[in-house]
């Protein structure tokens, strides 16, 4: 059910909220959605409806519009799509200006307040008026036009309480490679290789990750995959332990040295999954912001991906989301 509300009133819209939901009972925080178009509105009610689902929450999508008509507000009220109220506001003019005025009154009160912009996200979330009110902001650099370079802008401007969803994408990743370590623990590793699309940023954060915990040389080497392929670790006597995973497969090989191959899973993840998971920790994420601030991108061990710094897709490249 879509309720419709004309040229209208945060107040307005606060009244009809109240009416559906009376104090938001059962809500355990807020969830702002910035999107640029109204194109846009029905993917992001997917994704945060989807998220709803675990952490109930108010969710507010503001269409941020740079129509200079004059000022003028639209709402629509979203009910029983999701487990969450949905309210889609269009504003024009001045009301489009003034965003953290528009959206405050209608946000539940002492309820954390999380931003997130599932498309093209601002240089510097913490500076965005609907990013200063919240505790978590959350970005995804996978789904705009050159996701590399947007990685680099968000790492130049991260403050603690940003996060973008192409960390998430690689946990399962980050958990599988932890636990070959742990159980080669004198493995003489000299260095290691990923191998993926370097038009993803989940190749470069799992390279700076891999490096800022084990501390040795990481390259990257380029394929047309959509996303990571594999990571090879390699000793000193060219011992190798390898993960590896076809493309858009759910199933990946754990190749070892005397062994036969072990198949274990290592699915991709979708956005919903990426963003449920980053709305369980509202405390800054601080592994992140170590990776963030490490000299992302700039490292020489990923100077194999050179070529891809400024963003042009690689060969094959048809989506970025997912890991």
């Amino acid at each position: 059910m879509i309720q419709t509300l004309e040229h209208t009133s945060t107040t307005d819209i606060a009244a009809a909220l109240r009416k559906i939901e009376p104090g938001g009972t059962g809500r355990v925080l807020n969830l702002v959605c910035v999107i640029e178009d109204g194109d846009d509105v029905d993917q992001a009610i997917e994704i945060t409806g989807a998220a709803s689902r675990e952490h109930p929450c108010r969710v507010v999508i503001v269409v941020e519009n740079e129509d200079e008509s004059q000022a003028d507000l639209r709402a629509d009220i979203h009910t029983g799509e999701s487990p969450s109220e949905v309210v889609v506001l269009y504003p024009t003019g001045d009301t489009a200006r003034q965003l953290d005025t528009l959206v405050m009154p209608l946000l539940l009160a002492d309820t954390p307040i999380v931003t997130y912009w599932p498309n093209t996200p601002p240089k510097d979330p913490s500076e965005h008026p609907l990013g200063k009110l919240a505790i978590r902001r959350i970005t995804d650099s996978r789904e705009t036009e050159h996701p590399i370079e947007t990685l680099r802008v968000l790492a130049s401007n991260y403050v603690p309480g940003d996060t973008d969803l192409s960390w998430s994408g690689i946990t399962l990743w980050r958990g599988l490679l932890a636990a070959i370590i742990a159980e080669y623990p004198n493995f003489p590793l000299a260095r290691i290789l990923v191998k993926g699309n370097c038009s993803h940023p989940s190749n470069y954060l799992i390279a700076e990750w891999l490096q800022h915990t084990l501390d040795v040389p990481v390259d990257i080497k380029d394929t047309d995959v959509a996303t990571i392929q594999s990571v090879q670790f390699i000793a000193s006597d060219d011992t190798t332990l390898t993960l590896y995973r076809e493309n858009a497969q759910s199933v990946a090989e754990l190749i070892r040295p005397d062994l036969p191959k072990t198949l274990v899973n290592l699915q991709r993840r979708s956005t919903q999954d990426c963003l449920m998971e980053d709305l369980r920790q509202l405390d800054s994420d601080e592994l992140y912001g170590e990776i963030m601030t490490s000299g992302l991108i700039d490292r020489k061990p990923i100077r194999a991906c050179e070529g891809e710094l400024a963003g042009a897709p690689a060969q094959g490249e048809t989506s970025h989301a997912g890991a």
